[in-house]
């Protein structure tokens, strides 16, 4: 009973419905949900204890009506950083020596009939800087005067012998194979191939070890060893066979 504000007294009465809920879940789950509870937990009644057992917060999924929006700006973005990406590159074409053509000089059709522009600005400067001057002949730069002999690809090549390492992941790095090789050995140099643009691994690598035994101890274990969820493939490399 509760008494108005105008001095009469009312009875309040309340309605107080039972819903049930059904959940749907898992049969799995349902099972698990019928275990009996043991250990300290024996005997208690169903349902998690907050004493002993910790409930995950629940997570509810709420979708953004700006999705669309900000897949459509997001793509919008990645196409002019491909656009930026392409223009990059056009300014970073090769140019021939000869005409100045996007090709190379190797494969020019003018390479026969026009001077290099090179040797025409050098000659001016120095008349005497290469032979034969007066019929207007190339003279490649390592033969000009007082150019000192280039060293040859021998003597650029590692001495230790080699191994080549394919069928390598993307994500790579000098470091991985560096660790990969040294159960095997002292290495002299470790090259991984990567890509000029996306710096990522190109598949293959080149390890040079100090002794040739080490480098076919090396081919026989990584040869079909899996790496990275990858089977690699290791072989000598050309300069080694």
């Amino acid at each position: 009973h509760r008494r108005t504000p105008s001095g009469r007294t009312v009875r309040l009465t309340r309605c107080i419905r039972d819903k049930i809920v059904h959940e749907h879940v898992n049969r799995a789950v349902a099972e698990r949900k019928q275990w009996a509870k043991f250990g300290a937990e024996r005997g208690s009644s169903p349902g998690p204890n907050i004493s002993t057992t910790m409930v995950g917060e629940q997570v509810w999924l709420r979708l953004s009506q700006y999705a669309a929006q900000q897949q459509k700006e997001a793509e919008l973005h990645a196409q002019q950083q491909q656009e930026e990406r392409a223009k990059a590159g056009k300014s970073s074409y090769i140019l021939c020596r000869v005409c100045r053509g996007q090709h190379f000089t190797a494969k020019c059709p003018y390479k026969d009939t026009l001077v290099p522009l090179e040797e025409i600005t050098g000659a001016a400067e120095t008349p005497d800087a290469g032979a034969d001057t007066g019929r207007g002949s190339y003279v490649p730069p390592h033969m000009r005067a007082g150019a000192k002999p280039a060293p040859g690809m021998r003597d650029r090549r590692d001495e230790g012998p080699t191994i080549r390492i394919t069928n390598l992941s993307e994500y790579t790095q000098k470091e991985d194979v560096e660790q990969l090789c040294r159960p095997f050995g002292m290495t002299e140099r470790v090259h991984v191939a990567k890509d000029r643009e996306t710096q990522l691994c190109r598949g293959f690598a080149f390890v040079s070890f100090m002794d040739r035994e080490s480098a076919e101890r090396a081919i026989a274990r990584l040869n079909g060893y899996g790496f990275d969820h990858l089977i690699l493939s290791a072989e000598w490399s050309n300069d080694a066979r």
